[in-house]
């Protein structure tokens, strides 16, 4: 299969004597039998399945070796790619983050019960302290060696150097401070060293901005790879119109979303480009299954076309494709628009009015929606008498409603309507796009509904404002 296999989910904190969370529980004795039986059956049924998938390959191999080849080569290359080493260490201490900082107020807690204790001298509570500081840091250094030890092998791209060259040395420095720490009675200095780390791989990466790497340094085999036998991923294909992938450009996007999703660009052998959202860490078998639905669900729609032959009612839908339980394709859909993106323009336009009409020398930033949120909701919990304003379930639901209401009537109706009329190049054409519009939104409202489609912000929510579809 080629490529490493990691999540930040298998780099997780070990119990330990001082955690709240290792608590015994009798039940899970009685029901340990049941657990080892269900676990041997999904063993069983996993081996059997990767029994049959090595058959298929192996099978495949023998009638096209060249094809076969060059998939798992391609596969094995952009399985190096979900998640960069950088990306690794910055997103496995960010999911982290809340642990460590509650095991420092653990030990800052602990450090102040020994100094505390008449009992002991100053030599025993300096044990005892070192003692306590190895025992709660000893987890934290345990996630640290996991990772350095994935990081730490040879590296195989210019991208792993380099990486290597940087930080190597200083995350070996990291490990042996929390180790032997100079002062383990200040939990604050000790664990100084980890949060500096974090903070280089923070600076690296900047909150809300994309950035790119160069496909040579972060795969020189997918760079260099040319008029490949590899059919174009999505594609539907026949005999005479197989497209297979000619190159890969060098240029790759990252995405500043919490799994470093990258854009992709192949170059096809039919001499058009296409372009691809490779996203890891996530399971896209849903995802292939729900755009097979609209698919099917378009074939059922067919029947209701209009007088030039086009579809009424629509799904539209792109290409999904997995490549394993953790990655895979998305097809790029150009000429969208996240209906977030129309708020927001809309928000900085009302600054800009605002600046220019106040004449001050510091413009007025735009709030976020959250800050707009809770600077009303805030204020309306007190008033209620709301102390634990961090849970939800004491919101009540009139000071929800009442928030809505004025976040909706602060914000024009018309947004989304000005945005089709804008891109429409004649009444007959923006007439056009309204229906599609229309009948669009409703299809794909129908749809969620009945497969229940969650997460709908509008982040999640393209529409393609020369046609009108979502």
């Amino acid at each position: 299969e080629g490529g490493l296999k990691f999540d930040f989910s298998e780099i997780s904190l070990p119990k330990d004597c001082l955690s709240q969370n290792n608590e015994c529980n009798d039940d899970n004795e009685l029901n340990e039998d049941d657990d080892n039986y269900e676990s041997d059956n999904e063993d069983n049924s996993s081996n059997a399945l990767q029994s049959c998938f090595k058959i298929m390959v192996d099978t495949l191999s023998k009638q096209d070796p060249e094809t076969i080849a060059q998939v798992q080569s391609l596969v094995k290359e952009l399985r190096r790619i979900t998640l960069l080493w950088d990306e690794l260490w910055l997103g496995t201490l960010a999911q982290h983050q809340s642990e460590i900082t509650k095991r420092q107020q653990q030990l800052k807690y602990e450090i102040e019960k020994v100094n505390e204790n008449p009992n002991l001298d100053k030599e025993e509570k300096m044990s005892l302290i070192a003692e306590k500081h190895r025992i709660i840091v000893k987890p934290i250094v345990f996630v640290l060696e996991q990772l350095r030890e994935i990081t730490s092998v040879e590296a195989e791209t210019p991208h792993e150097k380099q990486f290597q060259e940087k930080y190597l040395k200083e995350i070996e420095d990291v490990i042996s401070k929390l180790k032997n720490p100079e002062s383990p009675d200040k939990p604050q200095e000790s664990l100084q060293p980890l949060k500096s780390l974090h903070k280089q791989f923070q600076s690296k990466f900047h909150r809300g901005s994309s950035y790119t790497l160069k496909m040579q340094s972060i795969s020189p085999v997918l760079a260099s790879i040319k008029n490949t036998l590899i059919a174009m991923p999505g594609l539907a294909t026949s005999s005479k119109t197989r497209v297979t992938i000619s190159h890969v450009s060098n240029t790759v996007s990252i995405l500043p979303t919490k799994t470093k999703p990258k854009k992709l660009i192949f170059y096809g052998s039919d001499g058009q480009i296409y372009t691809y959202l490779f996203k890891g860490l996530e399971d896209l078998h849903l995802d292939e299954r729900i755009m097979q639905f609209l698919s099917i669900a378009n074939t059922m729609m067919a029947q209701n076309a209009d007088l030039a032959g086009h579809n009424l009612y629509r799904a539209r839908h792109y290409s999904v494709i997995p490549l394993g339980p953790r990655s895979g394709l998305i097809s790029w859909v150009d000429n969208t628009t996240p209906v977030f993106a129309l708020y927001k323009r809309w928000q900085q336009r009302e600054m800009t009015k605002l600046n220019i009409k106040s004449n001050v020398n510091t413009p007025i930033s735009v709030l976020r929606p959250s800050e707009l949120f809770y600077n009303k909701l805030n204020p309306l919990l007190k008033e209620y008498g709301i102390k634990n304003i961090e849970n939800r379930k004491e919101w009540p639901l009139s000071v929800l409603k009442q928030v809505l209401t004025e976040l909706m009537s602060e914000t024009p109706s018309d947004l989304l309507a000005k945005e089709l009329w804008c891109n429409a190049i004649s009444a007959n054409a923006w007439w056009q796009v309204v229906k599609r519009y229309s009948y669009s939104v409703a299809v794909m409202s129908i749809i969620g509904y009945i497969i229940g489609l969650g997460d709908r912000h509008l982040d999640n929510v393209l529409v393609d404002l020369t046609s009108g579809e979502v």
